[in-house]
């Protein structure tokens, strides 16, 4: 009888966990204590014209800076992108990018592979 009771505990916190889930995954994102994961609309979308221009027209090693203004719950933020170098996957134009954010004393700095496909640039990941 301890057995059963035990495993209906168990099934029924886990039924209790499944049905919280979604909720709780979507607060717990990866990104959302992040400088780029707390950006409003307006300012995501400002920095990525600024990503894209600066993938197709700038050189590799040159910095592009952005400045992005606070919006009505959104700090300024300030940053650049920076192609670090470029080359071919499968075809497609690639290139490794630094990236760099900094918001009211925080920074923050990513490093990435980005590939140039339909529709855009689009993250990758390359071998060495």
């Amino acid at each position: 009888m301890g057995i059963r009771c035990r495993r209906a505990a168990v099934v029924a916190g886990l039924a209790a966990a499944m049905s919280a889930w979604p909720a709780w995954a979507y607060f717990d994102h990866y990104l959302s204590g992040t400088i780029v994961g707390t950006l409003g609309k307006a300012q995501l979308n400002s920095a990525w014209d600024v990503f894209g221009k600066t993938m197709d027209q700038s050189a590799d090693g040159a910095s592009v800076a952005f400045s992005l203004p606070a919006g009505k719950r959104h700090r300024a933020v300030e940053g650049s992108f920076t192609p670090l170098q470029t080359r071919k996957d499968r075809g497609d134009a690639c290139r490794q990018v630094r990236s760099e954010f900094r918001r009211a004393g925080q920074s923050e700095a990513w490093t990435g592979w980005y590939c140039r496909e339909q529709g855009g640039w689009k993250s990758r990941k390359l071998p060495d």
